[in-house]
């Protein structure tokens, strides 16, 4: 697919693959545009319930219209392979955000609210998701959550005809309901409802609700005991005890956030304007201040705190701020500036960071930063730096691989045969990023002919986790691939 003309757009790269779809990143040469490409395998083509399924999802989507819904922007058939171009989401999903941890109850609320709003308009056409789970929320470039993967959506109209098996349990086991589980053909709008409280659990525990878990209220002294009441009635293993649906779910979180006490956030009719001025007028301007100055001339314990308290508590807007002092700040703050855009996978901060490259103080830590982000552009300018200084491997070898992904495998086989026992290690921690067949191949050889047991223990590691995620495996559905490349 690689260099295939879709339009105005060319496949430039693949981004992800599962066992029904493979990924791309296309770009418009003039104008600079990218968009996600979704592909129907060639294996999945021939089998009519796959086929329908992908044909489905496409109608289901162009049938909602909604800024928290994920749009189609073209469809079609390439090569005897249908397709379908979404936006771009160069932020990732929801499970690369929760993967640094819990959000704040703020962050959770605001983008709760909004997932609900997306939910309430898929309900009100009559279709149940039945996969709503981190990965399968996106986040656009403004930080608006945006639900994808409609693929073994149900329509509750009668219109379109079951494409699951009696009895074949379909979506995520973390957030299925507990009807879901069992019965298939019990599934409604409540299972959905189910999902979304598990969706908020993670947000606000950093974990999903699996097993007997705790409340939030037993862990978390200060955490408003009407937020736990939604969740738990979300959460009722009985769906007769749930919400309806999420738009009477969507109804209860609006008049949490109206409380007098409760997080206020701006409303959803409102202008960008005055969500402006209420975002504003809810910040407190001088927040930044204070931390800046303890990255100055903190000690390192102090300026470690700071930087753990900015990851958890900086806002969308206090991040662009950021963005924009960082020129002027000294080596020092700008050190611990990079890990902090790291930590909370900044792609603004993208270009900033490669220019880091140059500087012998600040590269090491732009690299690491560079990984974590995981942004494609960022591969070739790794690549060059590794060129230019191969003893800098064991910074390189891993954000490298985050950010190339696939691309990456050629240059790590080289470093899987380095003299350097510890290069070895890296490599074979690299090559475990990259899920697919050729690294995985690469990894088993090359622990076939190590003799160093420590090598051996660290491709031994690299190895389960690709099996694990493998797309074969059937341990990915389709719709986590539509986040940003991530390890």
């Amino acid at each position: 697919m690689l260099r295939r003309r879709i339009g105005d757009f060319y496949v430039v790269e693949q981004i992800g693959a599962g066992g029904m779809s493979n990924v791309f990143l296309a770009l418009n040469p003039k104008t600079r545009e990218k968009r996600a490409i979704k592909v129907l395998s060639r294996r999945a083509t021939t089998s009519p319930v796959s086929y329908a399924r992908f044909l489905r999802e496409i109608e289901i989507i162009r049938g909602l219209s909604h800024p928290n819904i994920v749009k189609i922007l073209d469809s079609g058939v390439l090569e005897d392979c249908y397709y379908y171009a979404m936006e771009y989401m160069r932020a990732g999903s929801l499970a690369q955000r929760l993967a640094i941890g819990r959000m704040t109850l703020r962050e959770a609320v605001e983008m709760f609210a909004s997932i609900c709003r997306g939910m309430a308009h898929a309900h009100d056409k009559g279709i149940v998701h039945r996969d709503l789970k981190p990965a399968n929320v996106l986040i656009d470039s403004s930080g608006a959550p945006m639900i994808s993967d409609f693929g073994i959506a149900k329509a509750l109209n009668g219109s379109r005809p079951t494409l699951t098996k009696s009895g074949e349990i379909m979506g995520s086991l973390a957030y299925l309901s507990p009807e879901q589980r069992l019965n298939t053909k019990r599934v409604d709008h409540r299972s959905d409802v189910y999902a979304l409280g598990a969706l908020l659990y993670e947000m606000v525990m950093g974990f999903p609700p699996l097993g007997k878990f705790p409340w939030p209220c037993e862990t978390q002294l200060e955490f408003p005991v009407r937020l736990q009441a939604i969740l738990e009635k979300c959460l009722a293993i009985h769906p007769a005890d749930r919400y309806e649906n999420a738009g009477c779910l969507l109804r209860e979180i609006q008049q949490y956030i109206g409380e007098p006490g409760a997080i206020r956030l701006p409303s959803p009719d409102a202008d960008s304007g005055s969500h402006e001025r209420i975002e504003a007028s809810s910040r407190n301007d001088d927040r930044i201040g204070p931390w800046l100055e303890t990255l100055r001339t903190g000690t390192t314990r102090q300026r470690l705190a700071a930087v753990r308290e900015m990851v958890e508590k900086l806002s969308q807007r206090d991040i662009r701020a950021l963005l924009t002092l960082y020129a002027d700040q000294k080596d020092r703050v700008r050190w611990d500036l990079m890990r902090i855009f790291g930590d909370l996978r900044v792609a603004a901060a993208t270009e900033l960071l490669i220019r880091e490259l140059n500087n012998p103080y600040q590269r090491e830590c732009a690299i690491e930063a560079l990984g974590s982000i995981g942004s494609g552009e960022a591969f070739d300018p790794i690549r060059r730096f590794l060129v230019e200084n191969p003893n800098s491997a064991m910074t390189a070898l891993v954000p490298l691989a985050r950010t190339g992904g696939p691309r990456a495998i050629d240059c790590l086989r080289e470093y899987a045969n380095h003299d350097m026992t510890v290069v070895r290690e890296e490599a074979a921690r690299a090559l475990g990023s990259i899920a697919t067949p050729e690294s995985l191949q690469i990894l088993n050889q090359r622990l076939a002919e190590e003799k160093d047991s420590r090598v051996r223990a660290v491709l031994r590691k690299s190895i389960r986790s690709i099996e694990t995620n493998l797309p074969d495996s059937q341990s990915a559905t389709d719709t986590e691939i539509l986040s940003l490349p991530q390890s």
